[in-house]
């Protein structure tokens, strides 16, 4: 495996064989260009290679940034919307927008926004009502459960009675909480959510912001020799280490085509057909990259009122366990697929054929809270 990684020479005088450099835990010599040639779905080593095709990258990126600088496209400022965005790849906040009684314009044009940018955030909208939290949810996708379809699961967890879809996720003093670990959403099931829309109805005055890191720039962002190698494997999914299924680790977006590196140290257990030892050090290796490339990354600051909507098959995130002992009510309202064919993730190969993971387990259990089977 010895040609996956590219540590760059500044530290092998010091006889150096972590990979670490400077904060990134591998690089190359066009590092420099890996999150702009995501962003604008080119060749980072290309670019390297070919200043006429970098060039004509390098114009396409200008526009774009140009374009979100001025407020954004022509579609955007008819629907009465500006866009400030968190960072260049990932993460945009929408201005005029009511979540309570959105135009279709809008609508149309937010969902624009999360398939370019991942996740999308909201400022202002602690008004709603829980059943408003849920319409706005439907104006894009099957509004399912607090993890989805599991029925067993949202029964177990702390949904109001007459609200089963809203999973509310509060912490203070005496009950510490936050999804302090990188995941996406529910990759222990065979038919993990689309995504999420979570809505802060009180912010700690310090703490707990969010992370969100570009699966996308995550998968472009590896080296030939890798992307080949993970292409056509599986990794094992699950929870409190059981194997519930198998994922591709590189996932077709179903909408927009592109490729995302779909594991996680939170509920990914395995490489499928590989040695555990060899599994366990080359992940260590990706999560080390993917978590420590703060240029696939942005960092939302809550407070009251404010809304992340964003897109499990595109994104990953953290939610930052710092704010103790202050009170944090959080409530989430979970989106399904909504094509029921593309709910189960997939790989496309080059010949336009997709390949699923496969359930190890019953439906039934992989229904069941951990502890009451």
């Amino acid at each position: 495996m010895e040609e996956i990684f590219e540590p760059r020479g500044m530290n092998r005088s010091q006889d150096r064989t972590d990979g670490w450099v400077g904060g990134r835990a591998d690089t190359w010599r066009g590092h420099w260009q890996e999150n702009p040639a995501s962003r604008a779905g080119a060749d980072a080593r290309r670019m390297v290679e070919d200043e006429t095709y970098a060039a004509g990258v390098a114009q396409t990126i200008r526009d774009r940034d140009t374009s979100i600088a001025h407020a954004g496209s022509a579609p955007l400022a008819s629907a009465g919307l500006t866009v400030e965005p968190l960072s260049p790849g990932i993460g945009v906040i929408v201005h005029g927008i009511d979540l309570a009684s959105p135009t279709d314009a809008q609508v149309a044009e937010v969902w624009n926004l999360l398939m370019e940018r991942k996740v999308v955030f909201f400022r202002d909208q602690g008004h709603i009502t829980r059943d408003q939290h849920i319409e706005f949810g439907k104006c894009f996708a099957k509004v399912g459960l607090a993890f989805g379809r599991q029925q067993a699961l949202a029964a177990s967890n702390n949904s109001p009675d007459d609200h089963p879809e809203i999973l509310k996720l509060y912490a203070d003093e005496p009950r510490p909480f936050a999804a302090s670990n990188w995941h996406s959403d529910v990759t222990w099931s065979n038919r993990p959510p689309l995504g999420s829309i979570l809505l802060s109805r009180k912010s700690p005055p310090v703490g707990g912001d969010t992370v969100f890191v570009d699966a996308f720039a995550l998968w472009d962002s590896l080296s030939p020799v890798l992307k080949e190698f993970f292409e056509s494997r599986q990794a094992n999914h699950g929870r409190a280490g059981r194997n519930e299924v198998t994922h591709p680790i590189c996932r077709t977006h179903p909408v927009t085509g592109r490729q995302a590196l779909y594991i996680n140290p939170t509920f990914t257990n395995s490489i499928c057909d590989m040695d555990p030892a060899e599994s366990s050090k080359l992940l260590a290796q990706l999560y080390a990259k993917m978590y420590s490339t703060p240029e696939h990354a942005c960092r939302f600051r809550w407070s009251d009122g404010s809304v992340a909507m964003w897109d499990n098959r595109s994104c990953q995130h953290y939610a930052v366990g710092d704010f103790w002992p202050h009170e944090r009510k959080m409530e989430r309202v979970t989106l399904l697929e909504p094509v029921t064919e593309d709910e189960v993730p997939f790989w496309l190969d080059a010949e336009g054929n997709r390949h699923y993971g496969e359930l190890l387990t019953s439906e039934e259990e992989i229904s069941t809270p951990i502890g009451m089977s």
